[in-house]
């Protein structure tokens, strides 16, 4: 059914995961996406008119009008607009505060690739105004904008969550991991290994790994220095401290491997990004 997407022979670019992206597309048949190790943050979609296919490597979904979908990180992913249909959908790649961590537990279409329905009217014109308001102010490049655009997109993912749940049983999150992800945020700045972590909620290192991965869609030392990364980004933009500080502060033993990360992470290095932020922003 999807052999056109897997069989791409285009590889497409992976996002720089500290930044939130947004848009609107409308795309006809032939439009296809291959990111064959997948990306470092989370990728959502919600169809407005037409149909989309996603494939992770070995299965396949539609993603109709009214359909989310929500690829986690690290999943493989082909998608793209089958035949005698356009595809108009809205878009969004994001790292999740950690609290928003129980807004993403979606039932798997396929492995990786989570999906929910909006089929009411109203609460799908509600989904609508928010994304309008996440485009709006993801288009602009000032401080205020960007939270304005987070708020946005935690309104989303209320959303998405409240009507999810609606008439059936409740994903929640596991005590246990919820134990983790409390803990690490928290105390970001603490040396840890996945074995003690696993230790301290009293399951095996192989299991906790499994079972926080399943839960939150990446792995917890993932997770770590996401937090981490944001925290040093924090004390970039309100103290004047320096990068060696900031490094040591947030957890990391030396500064050349934070700067390297931060880079990955928010597509510029510490120095750049105190002087410039986002003002810059090439996507």
């Amino acid at each position: 059914m999807s052999d056109w997407i897997y069989g791409s022979a285009r590889e497409n670019r992976t996002t720089t995961p500290g930044r939130l992206l947004s848009g609107r597309y409308r795309r006809p048949h032939g439009y296809k996406v291959k990111r064959s190790r997948g990306t470092k943050d989370f990728y959502l979609t919600f169809t407005l008119q037409g149909k989309g296919v996603f494939h992770n490597g070995q299965d396949s979904c539609e993603c109709p009008q009214g359909d989310i979908t929500l690829i986690t990180p690290g999943t493989p992913h082909y998608y793209g607009t089958p035949e005698n249909t356009i595809w108009e959908f809205y878009w969004c790649h994001f790292v999740p505060k950690e609290e928003w961590v129980p807004l993403l537990q979606l039932p798997e279409a396929i492995k990786g690739i989570r999906w929910a329905r909006f089929s009411g009217n109203k609460e799908s014109l509600r989904l609508r105004r928010a994304f309008r308001s996440l485009l709006h102010y993801n288009e602009e490049a000032n401080a205020f904008a960007e939270k304005l655009a987070v708020n946005a997109l935690e309104e989303i993912l209320l959303l998405i969550s409240k009507n999810s749940r609606t008439g059936r049983t409740e994903l929640s999150m596991d005590p246990r991991v919820e134990q983790v992800i409390e803990l690490i945020s928290r105390q970001f700045y603490r040396p840890y290994r996945v074995s003690d972590l696993a230790a301290l909620v009293n399951l095996s290192p192989s299991r906790f790994t499994h079972l926080f991965k399943l839960q939150t869609g990446e792995s917890v030392m993932d997770m770590l220095n996401k937090i981490r990364l944001q925290q040093g980004r924090k004390l970039l933009e309100t103290t004047s401290k320096s990068i060696a500080e900031i490094a040591e502060e947030v957890g990391y033993n030396h500064s050349f491997y934070f700067s390297r990360q931060f880079a990955a992470f928010y597509g510029k290095p510490p120095a750049l990004f105190r002087k410039y932020g986002f003002s810059n922003r090439d996507e």
